[in-house]
């Protein structure tokens, strides 16, 4: 999978702008500010429909645009696609998908298109912070990959927001009728039929590629990285009739509570070395190699569930590695296409397969990018000719 063309319409610091990505490594170096990672948030929206960086999409509309855009033009074993992702800033906008030029009806017709796999400093609280920051890696990982999980999610999202929306009027002291209840329980509990057997197949791959993962870039064997799955339930047989039971016994402190305590929502990924809960001891170095291996794996999990390599965004990563991690990571992303944010282009020395390109801002605050280095030349393709992108 390789991204021939990246396209900006008054996307964050920049106006306008068309790159022909390197197949390779894609360095972006410059100051801090400059619009580096505003690249790979734009590729990040092309592949789910929404930023690593904010729940906001007005905050990337550039400042009194009327509307912004990103797409992109990617290879793929099947052939060439176009996804583009259009923006409005006004609340009662929704975002808009084109795929081939044409609009898509829902969000998540786009999943699939596009598969990436992003790595920055903020990662680092997947071992460090609590559960939600693993779940949504875990979810993120699945819904590039599946449809029907990605529905099914939103799915028990929204019948979770209405089922806490009742709680939180029982908590005042009103009348909310059990029917209500039972009504999004139900909601959430068939969902919940798709959701759980998929996070614990897909951990189970994960887990083993991590390890390995880990082994390879630390170069330490003695020391074992573990990831598993702890689901809310226990049981294989029928979920959604074990998740209802579950919600019907609990509504009465969750009434107490405003909230619901039980639920695929509550489940986390434990983490450990050598057998021991990282969060409690492990070094930065162990945490960033953990971290990271964990983004390698999903990468690797992609690539043998649909036979396509992933785009690896890596933002300001070099500079969290020692020389060695670095040098390892480098032989780890060979021959995928990556797209790498630092503020030194000799971050990369030992990579020769690139193309660098220098980022910097203009005086009205607009960012400029100048390639330096071309590696192998890459042929230009076409540009996204979708009237209502550009």
């Amino acid at each position: 999978m390789i991204i021939e063309e990246l396209k900006l319409h008054d996307f964050r610091n920049y106006g306008e702008l068309t790159l022909h990505p390197h197949p390779g490594v894609n360095l972006l170096f410059g100051q801090n500010g400059s619009g580096k990672t505003n690249l790979l948030e734009a590729v990040h929206y092309c592949a789910l429909g929404r930023s690593h960086r904010t729940s906001q999409d007005k905050e990337v509309v550039r400042k009194g645009a009327m509307m912004s855009a990103v797409g992109v033009l990617v290879r793929k074993q099947s052939g060439r696609c176009d996804v583009a992702v259009k923006l409005t800033p006004g609340e009662n906008r929704k975002k808009q998908v084109f795929l081939d030029r044409k609009r898509a009806p829902r969000l998540s017709d786009m999943m699939g298109r596009l598969q990436c796999v992003i790595f920055s400093p903020e990662d680092l609280m997947l071992v460090k912070e609590g559960p939600a920051i693993r779940r949504r890696y875990l979810d993120m990982l699945l819904s590039q990959l599946s449809t029907g999980y990605f529905v099914a999610l939103q799915q028990y999202s929204k019948a979770l927001e209405q089922r806490n929306a009742l709680l939180r009027e029982a908590k005042k002291g009103r009348n909310v009728e059990s029917v209500m209840l039972e009504a999004f329980e139900d909601a959430m509990a068939a969902p919940c039929q798709t959701i759980i057997p998929m996070r614990r197949k897909i951990l189970a791959q994960v887990a083993a590629i991590a390890g390995e993962k880990y082994a390879s870039i630390s170069g330490r064997p003695g020391e074992v990285f573990g990831m598993s799955y702890e689901c809310c339930m226990q049981e294989n047989g029928d979920i959604a009739a074990a998740m209802k039971q579950q919600w019907m016994k609990s509504r009465r402190d969750d009434m107490f509570r405003g909230s619901t305590s039980f639920g695929i929502h509550r489940e986390d990924i434990a983490l450990t070395l050598s057998g021991r809960e990282m969060k409690l001891f492990a070094s930065q170095g162990q945490i960033r190699t953990a971290a990271l291996s964990m983004k390698l794996a999903q990468l690797e999990v992609y690539r043998r569930v649909t036979g396509e390599t992933p785009v690896l965004l890596l933002d300001d990563v070099m500079s969290e590695l020692d020389m060695t991690r670095r040098t390892r990571l480098l032989q780890e992303i060979s021959g995928v296409q990556t797209f790498v944010t630092c503020t030194d282009e000799s971050d990369l020395d030992g990579c020769h397969d690139r193309r660098s390109y220098r980022v910097s801002t203009l005086p009205d605050g607009m960012a400029s990018i100048t390639e330096t280095s071309s590696g192998t030349p890459v042929a230009a393709k076409r540009i996204i000719e979708d009237p209502d992108f550009t």
